[in-house]
Order: C-alpha cells, then structure tokens, then sequence
C-alpha cells in the first residue's frame, strides 16, 4: 500500500459540534493522496458519534483514555502518521477544497522550505459568516514567531523530517505549544514561507471563557526563556528581551477585562504599564486602540456595553483613559460597519456607521493604512475587479458620514499601492492599468517619479518578456 504523502493531524476533545464539517473538508480536498488522523483526547460529548459516521480507509482513529491535553494529543496523530508532509487541523476549523494541493505543490517548488503557512478566512465567533481574512507576512523568522502568533495551527503544514528532528510539539509547555514548537524550529534552521492564497476557516467562539489566564501568561514566559536560553538564539532576538512578552501580556490582559477578572486585569495592566509606559500615550493609546480591537472581535456582543465594562474595571490611577470612551465607542462602530460593508451585509453596515457619525468618530492617518491592509488581504481571496467594488462599497460609506478625504485617502493609496505590488511581485502586464488608474484619478502622480518608473520598466520588461516567448515559439516551430 502507498505511503499517504500529506498526513492530516486533527486532535478533537469534546468538539462533536464541529468536528464533521472539519474532516469533511479533507475528504473534499482536490488533492487525493492523504490520511487524516484523528485523535479523540477522551471526549466526554458525541465526537466519538460524528467521528464514527465516515466511512473512509483513509481516515485512521485513535482514542486516549485518559485527557492529555493538545500538545500531546497532536504528537499522537503525529506519530501514527506516514506522510511525508504532516497538515494540521483543529477540530472546529475548516479546511478549503485547494489546500493540501496548493501546500504540496509549493514545497515540491520550495525544496529549503520546512514549513509552509497561508491565508485564512476568520469566522465571526460561532457564526458561519466571515468576519474578514488574516493575511501574514509572507517571511517570517524567529523575532516573528517569538513576538506573536503570526500564522495559528490550522494556517501551516510541516515536512515530517522537521517536525520530528525536533521532537514534535512539548507537552511541558502547555499552553504555549504554539509559540514553542515553530520556535523551536526556527532555531533548528527550519525555513518558514507563506502561501499568500486564502485556503482554511478558522472558528471562534462565544461564551469560551479562557481559564487560568495567569497560567498561560506563564507558559509563554517559560517558553521564551528556554528560546533566549538556547545558544542558536539570534542577536536580533535576544535584544527583544521584556518587550517579548507584552503582545501576549495585553492577550491575556484583555481577556482578563473581558471576562471580568478585574483583580487580575488590573494586575495584568500595571504589568504591562511598567514593561512600557507608552502604551497610556497618546489620544487614542495603543492601550485604548488595542481594547478597542477587542471589544468588536464578538459580533453578537454590543461593543459599547463592552466598552464600558473595561473602563469600570480600570485601576484607579488610570481612570483618566475614560476620557477616551466615546472615542473608543465611536472607532469600535465605525470598524464593525465598515467590515460588514465590506462583506455586503449592507444594512448591518450601515447602522454601526450612522452611530460611528453621532459618536463624532475621527479618522487618523493609522486607520487608513489599516483599511488599506484590508483591502489588500481582500484581493488575495478575490480578483481585482471585486476588490475595486468593495473599495467602492467602502468610500460610499466613509462619504456618507461625512468622511470623504479619508474616502479619497484610501482609494488613492491603494490604487498606487497596488501598482508598485504588482510591480514588485513581478506581474508587469498589470502595473500599466493600475498606474493609469490611479493618475486618471489622481493627476498629481503624473509627477510621481516612482510611479513613472514603474510603469516604464514594466512595459519594457513586458516588451521584453513577449519577445522571448515569441522567439521560443519560432525555435519549437522550426524543431517541429
């Protein structure tokens, strides 16, 4: 019998709700020559059921009678494997039809690649609707995956030789195995590359409540240190030293608010104030832009009532950031709009933008370049002409609550931004279009030396380019 060459990893505990629509979409994956392994971490509701209902020699089915928890129960599946590139699966996420093909033909391509990542689609929490697309830094190295959670599990795929040169995931690390194991395999020398393709869902959840948050604090702290401990560990990443922890102390922080742990989140915040007392500047803080984010992650909740429970909870010597809450409330309404403009759930839009107005919500230069990261990751799921209707569908918006140079603002970058990525990625019979485009648009960039230069070294390589495939097609002629 042939060895499967993708082996896909899906640990399950108590995920009966979810864990049908995850193997289902292996079994719909273009690419057929797969396992999938699924490991059932003694589920106490129906996984088993659901588990049980495919009938499929490709799928192999472990059970631990005991809970080991996810770092060991995806090392199980993984050692039960034979592929020679291992896929990992969450149970509550969602493989797309094109993922395993896109992944095996890119690290045949890539041979120095040891681990591959890609784009996602990320769920509103418990709901099939898209809330809007991660798209990670097509490189990424140590200092990356030490600082946060640059692509989640679900995102990548590992050769089998790396994976086990590195002893598979550490179950020492709990919570943190995440950070640990691609860590780990940075400083093995292992090469990270990104696919920029959206090909997986990923799920949330309302109603989870993280436990032990102090805990997983910890386990990130500890695995930071082995990481800094180890001789392999660049210069670059040394020289993070305490600022290492504070993306994955403001996590835990938020959720601590979120979940009302007030003794705790407060704990957390004059943690996080004395690491870096810059997070408190400024109008709005990073501290208030971040709560901000947060606040919006659940579309079933109302993020103003959110809002206003984290600025109750605040310590005592920071309730001045108060006076900050009706801007909070009014950017909050203005993101949750525009992202429901932006998946055509217009009448939803609309009604978060129109409060977005009454809040008097002000739009910074630091917005538009997010929005502008939006639309970007849009195209990477969608074609051009779509991306330039969403962009309509979103200026439309911002001029209807009166925000029309940020409107313009927008548009403008993009269109150019667009052109020198097409550029730079080497997709020159594009460039001409969008730079005239944009200088139709927007005639100041007739004067843009770099646009111009752009546009003539990309008619001039294309020009190049169809003289070589035509002189090609002569020789193939001529040999015929």
């Amino acid at each position: 019998m042939q060895s499967p060459l993708v082996s896909v990893i899906i640990p399950a505990y108590n995920q009966g709700d979810f864990i049908g629509d995850a193997i289902q979409s292996v079994l719909d994956q273009t690419y057929e020559n797969f396992e999938i392994i699924v490991v059932n971490d003694a589920s106490t509701d129906n996984t088993e059921e659901v588990i049980r209902r495919f009938n499929d020699d490709r799928l192999k089915y472990i059970v631990h009678q005991k809970n080991a928890r996810l770092p060991a129960t995806r090392n199980t599946g993984m050692r039960a494997s034979q592929g020679e590139i291992l896929a990992l699966l969450d149970a509550d996420d969602i493989f797309l039809p094109e993922k395993l093909q896109v992944h095996v033909t890119f690290l045949r391509e890539h041979p120095d690649v040891g681990v591959s990542y890609n784009s996602r689609f990320n769920l509103h929490y418990s709901s099939r609707e898209i809330a809007g697309i991660w798209r990670p830094p097509m490189k990424v190295g140590l200092v990356d995956l030490i600082l946060g959670f640059p692509f989640a599990p679900s995102d990548m795929v590992v050769r089998r030789d790396w994976a086990f040169k590195v002893g598979l995931f550490d179950p020492a690390m709990g919570t943190a195995e995440d950070t640990d194991f691609p860590c780990r395999l940075a400083l093995a020398g292992c090469q990270f590359a990104g696919i920029d393709r959206v090909l997986n869902y990923r799920r949330y959840h309302s109603g989870r409540p993280r436990k032990n948050l102090q805990g997983r604090l910890d386990d990130v702290a500890r695995a930071q240190t082995a990481i800094f401990a180890d001789p392999r560990c660049s210069k670059d990443a040394l020289e993070l030293g305490q600022f290492a922890l504070k993306h994955h102390l403001m996590v835990v922080m938020s959720l601590a608010y979120l979940q009302e742990e007030t003794h705790l989140a407060q704990k957390f915040m004059r943690e996080l104030v004395e690491m870096d007392p810059r997070v408190l500047e400024g109008e709005p803080s990073e501290f208030i832009d971040f709560m901000t984010s947060e606040s919006i992650a659940d579309e079933s909740l109302n993020h103003e009532d959110v809002i206003d429970r984290i600025i109750r909870q605040l310590p005592p010597e920071h309730a001045w950031l108060g006076a900050q809450l009706d801007r909070s409330k009014a950017t909050g309404a203005l993101m949750r709009g525009l992202r429901s403009v932006a998946w055509n759930r217009i009448d939803r839009g609309q009604v978060q933008l129109l409060r977005a107005k009454e809040l008097g919500v002000q739009i910074h230069p630091q917005m538009v370049l997010f929005f502008l990261s939006h639309l970007l990751s849009y195209e990477t799921a969608f074609e051009f002409n779509k991306t330039m209707s969403l962009l309509e569908r979103v200026t439309e918006s911002l001029e209807m609550i009166g925000q029309g140079q940020s409107a313009r603002s927008l548009r403008e970058k993009y269109l150019v931004m667009r052109a020198f990525e097409s550029y730079f990625s080497g997709n020159f019979e594009r460039v001409p279009e969008k730079v005239v485009r944009a200088v139709t648009e927007y005639p100041k960039h007739v004067m843009n030396r770099g646009v111009l230069s752009i546009l003539v070294r990309s008619i001039f390589r294309s020009l190049v380019a169809g003289r070589a495939e035509r002189s090609q097609a002569g020789v193939s002629e001529f040999h015929a």
